[in-house]
């Protein structure tokens, strides 16, 4: 015999699975995967060999030694010896002076502090140079003529040994001491005692304060010799 469900039984049994499969437990998907950390090797340094001892010091390069016999060029043939030269000392209102007569071209510096010298023209093609300063005191003056410069060597290295010193005009290293170019000369010179009448001071003070032409001896005030 055949067995029916009376209707209304089978929706009743639809909604209870329905409610049933709602009220089950959800479980996310988890993530199984584990991180993994990342390391950098630095690499170590490599420390670069050192000498073990110290460094040579190059020898420096010397110049050549002058042979005994070797001497310095001699003065072009444009060159008016002497450069200059003293010619007269006079006064001028009680003022000393030196008259220098120097080859036209050249040049003149005095090297002494409280002197100084003025051109003041011609004579017989030369120039005609005073000087002028303290009474009866030595001065000196440079004159350097360009006619009478001596061409230097070029050379690779000037450095010379201890006791030496390089000569420009020869190119090599000389024992004696440098002289002055060939085209120059210093003028030793001194002005002359002008009329002064240094017995009027009679003070050690006063006889100071003219002291360019007067001088005190420790009795009197006498004209400076």
């Amino acid at each position: 015999m055949k067995r029916y469900l009376q209707p209304g039984i089978l929706p009743s049994l639809i909604l209870i699975g329905i409610a049933t499969g709602c009220n089950l437990p959800f479980f996310p998907a988890s993530n199984t995967a584990t991180p993994t950390a990342t390391i950098t090797e630095t690499p170590a340094p490599v420390s670069s060999p050192t000498a073990s001892g110290p460094t040579a010091t190059p020898t420096p390069k010397l110049a050549p030694i002058c042979a005994p016999d070797q001497s310095s060029s001699l003065p072009p043939s444009t060159c008016r010896a002497p450069i200059a030269e003293e010619t007269s000392l006079f006064c001028t209102k009680k003022s000393p002076y030196n008259l220098l007569l120097v080859n036209a071209g050249a040049t003149y510096e005095v090297l002494t502090r409280g002197f100084r010298c003025s051109n003041e023209g011609m004579k017989d093609d030369r120039q005609i140079v005073t000087c002028t300063g303290p009474m009866a005191l030595p001065f000196e003056v440079r004159v350097c003529d360009p006619a009478c410069a001596v061409p230097t060597v070029q050379a690779e290295t000037t450095l010379c040994p201890q006791g030496h010193a390089f000569d420009y005009l020869l190119g090599c290293c000389t024992p004696n001491l440098p002289t002055l170019q060939p085209n120059c000369e210093v003028l030793k010179l001194k002005t002359k005692s002008c009329s002064v009448n240094c017995a009027e001071f009679t003070k050690q003070k006063t006889c100071n304060n003219n002291s360019f032409a007067c001088e005190w001896d420790g009795k009197v005030c006498r004209l400076r010799r």
